[in-house]
């Protein structure tokens, strides 16, 4: 099948099919004018593919764990120490955040920020809070190494 067909088989964009053969992820075939050919097996990997970056691993991570997820029995130890090794840094990651909203929170009402006091100007009834608007992304970067 031709990188179109796997896009639309996967639902994953011809962009992020490159990137994952860029990356080693896939590995197709070529014809002799270049063109990729991928195999039906192909449409697994990618869904196992998407589920590892969902669950927060890097693509350097995934190209390793691939061929323990196509033979567990042969590797279950690769898998085992993959895996606990990414909830731990999610729980040192989580640990990190609540660390941040409490130095956050404390800060806040030092300074005697009160988040839910919204009142009308006219003497109305009080207004729902209004959903924080998303915080800029920062340096960190949280992807699982």
């Amino acid at each position: 099948m031709r990188i179109g067909e796997l896009a639309a088989a996967t639902g994953v964009s011809v962009r992020s099919l490159r990137y994952y053969e860029e990356q080693r992820l896939l590995a197709p075939a070529r014809t002799a004018a270049g063109q990729r050919v991928f195999v039906a097996q192909d449409v697994v990997v990618v869904a196992r593919i998407q589920e590892l970056f969902a669950a927060g691993f890097c693509s350097s991570v995934v190209r390793e764990l691939l061929p323990a997820l196509g033979a567990p029995e042969q590797d279950p130890a690769r898998l085992r120490a993959a895996f606990g090794a990414a909830v731990a840094r999610l729980e040192g990651e989580r640990a990190a955040v609540d660390a941040e909203l409490a130095a956050l929170r404390s800060l806040a009402a030092r300074l005697g920020v009160a988040p839910d006091t919204r009142v009308r100007a006219h003497g109305g009834p009080h207004d729902a809070p209004a959903a924080a608007p998303p915080a800029p992304t920062d340096h960190r970067d949280r992807r699982l190494r």
